[in-house]
């Protein structure tokens, strides 16, 4: 974690740009998105390989024009759900947050909801994760952790705990949050956290569309011994500025996940985050080398 003058110097000109791109008017804003895109698309090689190869692997195979098509507005959704958080936690006080989203619910998680019955939420990178997990206190998912990685300047880290604690959210560092879990579980809370990236550390391989991709191994045996309800869930972007579709399409109850392997988990933890991904493909953050470390197919 960076401290010091430097570290300081960076948070102003980052928050300060940031303020200022929100502010912008919608037409100017979208224009600025859409030329920042591309210069990431163009100098960040790396990730927009990474993404090119995601996409075929889940959609199909494409033409060129078509898949630097889809990267772009893979660049684009990133910094317009950056603008959007800061142009949500400016305008919209937590108390206001469910007016703001439409929620579609199955049986099973709104009962869950109802009674305040600790759970593991579970999503991926699709649709506004960041305002998204805003509004799960305010449908009864609370007390409520979620599990996140700070960003490496103190300041920025700072900035972002403090933002989430205003609506209501507790974070845990996912360094060591698992051994946490349990705890925060037993006292009565619930946990939000992202299963769709490339896992680091002595991962499970589990298919993800159809290919061989890593899979974090203490997050299945963790599931798997808790012995709660994973609501699978997700939070697009509505195609009004700052209004979102909550849905909670599916729980898997812990009797699903009773005698099953770490690698069977991750399989049917990722066959739900396929379905919410391809349910809105253009809001996914497909920049994920999610395919790496994996062995090669064939």
């Amino acid at each position: 974690m960076r401290k010091g003058p430097v570290a300081w110097l960076e948070y102003v000109l980052a928050r300060s740009l940031v303020r200022l791109a929100a502010s912008l008017p919608q037409g100017l804003r979208e224009a600025l998105i859409r030329v920042l895109a591309w210069l990431m698309h163009t100098l960040d090689r790396q990730h927009s390989r990474a993404a090119a190869e995601y996409l075929a692997q889940a959609l199909g195979p494409m033409s060129p024009s078509e898949s630097r098509r889809r990267v772009r507005r893979a660049w684009q959704h990133l910094l317009r759900l950056t603008l959007a958080a800061e142009r949500f936690a400016r305008d919209v006080p937590p108390e206001l947050y469910p007016q703001r989203a439409t929620v579609e619910m199955c049986p099973a998680a709104a009962a869950i909801a109802r009674a305040g019955r600790p759970c593991v939420i579970i999503g991926a990178h699709v649709g506004d994760w960041e305002n998204g997990v805003a509004l799960l206190p305010q449908l009864g998912f609370s007390p409520l952790y979620a599990i996140s990685k700070p960003p490496s300047n103190h300041y920025l880290a700072l900035h972002a705990q403090v933002l989430r604690k205003s609506r209501g959210i507790r974070l845990l560092p996912r360094r060591g949050a698992m051994e946490f879990v349990p705890a925060v579980i037993r006292g009565g809370g619930s946990v939000a956290m992202l299963l769709d990236q490339r896992a680091r550390v002595k991962p499970v391989l589990a298919p993800f569309f159809g290919r061989t991709a890593t899979a974090d191994r203490s997050a299945g045996v963790l599931l798997r011994r808790l012995k709660v309800p994973l609501v699978i869930a997700a939070v697009y972007a509505d195609e009004r500025p700052g209004y979102y579709r909550a849905v909670f399409p599916a729980v898997i109850e812990p009797e699903e996940l009773t005698g099953a392997s770490p690698e069977a988990v991750a399989a049917r933890i990722n066959a739900e985050l396929e379905r919410l991904i391809l349910a809105c493909p253009d809001q996914y953050f497909w920049l994920h080398d999610r395919y790496r470390g994996a062995p090669p197919e064939g």
